[in-house]
């Protein structure tokens, strides 16, 4: 008895040692699928609770990566049958047409909305790279631009992509996952291809993260700090656009951004800023209080795409999304010092 115990307690060890090591890049693997960082948390649980009933079935542990993956895909495809909503929704198709005022309208709470990932979620990523057909790099992989053309993809065809174009797997690999032949895996990426070129393609260009967008966001953040509009709007392409969800409407171009900022900070009595990065991009989360009230609460959390050292693109997740994705990113909901400037 002694010595059966003993060996399951190890064989139980070794699992848990698997499961520390794998955990975050399945965690993002399945926040890809998912768009939410709640369920992609959920999703990754579920990953190892069914690889632990489901052990046995592992006969080759060089094959471990790739087993768990398959596990997860079809963990979060199963979510995506239970789940009612089963696109997480970007944005109106058009930017909104601006005047001399800008109306946002009401927010649309009942869109399961793609929410931000602090790259804090990256640092324990084993270092193992995508397969040779990979078309995508991993830090492009988690742009929020990407992220949300993905979205765009019936489920199913969602993950054949993601296998494909973001792991790199072979159409004989993704074929066994879905128990499907090589020839539908190809006919269901390239169905997902067009889909997602249509859309990805008239986002701003991709391009690698740099210390200035480090720079940029720190003028960012202390442009708010300080209230200074016009160093705010100098940080702008003149293509620039603004996307605030749970507000379908989207701002396009630097002209109306500027406008719709303007009557926005008036509603405010003074901000407070933090710096870090998110979805492979530099990033600021906002504390704000109102005049008349100077509890600081937390305000937005703004994800930013800069090009040639200007922002070519905001995403602004905004009140009554903000506190959740607060305690979700693990950023506290009041600033650390008040006082601090950044």
């Amino acid at each position: 008895m002694t010595s059966r115990k003993t060996a399951a307690d190890g064989e139980r060890a070794a699992f848990d040692r698997l499961a520390r090591a794998r955990r975050s890049e399945i965690k993002i693997h399945c926040y890809r699928i998912m768009g939410s960082l709640s369920e992609a948390d959920d999703m990754a649980q579920e990953t190892f609770v069914r690889a632990w009933r489901g052990r046995s079935e592992l006969a080759d542990p060089a094959a471990t990566r790739s087993w768990l993956y398959r596990i997860a895909t079809n963990a979060c495809l199963d979510a995506l049958r239970r789940r009612k909503r089963e696109r997480r929704l970007w944005s109106d198709p058009a930017p909104m047409a601006t005047g001399d005022f800008v109306e946002l309208g009401n927010p649309d709470l009942d869109i399961a909305w793609l929410e931000p990932m602090p790259d804090s979620a990256l640092a324990n990523v084993a270092d193992e790279g995508p397969g040779p057909q990979a078309s995508y790099e991993q830090a492009e992989s988690v742009r929020l631009a990407f992220l949300a053309c993905v979205q765009l993809l019936p489920a199913r065809q969602r993950a054949v992509f993601l296998l494909f174009e973001v792991l790199g797997w072979s159409a004989a690999e993704v074929a066994e996952a879905f128990a499907i032949t090589a020839q539908a895996a190809n006919s269901l990426l390239q169905r997902a291809r067009r889909t997602f070129d249509d859309a990805y393609l008239r986002e701003p260009k991709w391009t690698a993260a740099s210390d200035t967008d480090q720079q940029v966001a720190e003028r960012y953040a202390q442009a708010f700090e300080r209230r200074d509009f016009e160093a705010f709007v100098s940080l702008l392409r003149a293509d620039a656009t603004m996307h605030m969800p749970p507000w379908r409407a989207w701002l396009s171009g630097r002209a109306a951004i500027e406008l719709f900022m303007d009557q926005a900070w008036r509603r405010w009595g003074a901000f407070r800023a933090r710096v870090f990065r998110a979805n492979g991009r530099s990033a600021v989360v906002l504390y704000a209080h109102r005049a008349e009230d100077e509890t600081w609460r937390p305000h937005s959390f703004h994800v930013l795409d800069v090009t040639d050292g200007a922002i070519a693109s905001i995403v602004a997740f905004v009140g009554p999304l903000a506190p959740s994705l607060f305690a979700s990113a693990g950023i506290p909901d009041r600033p650390a010092d008040p006082r601090a400037q950044h």
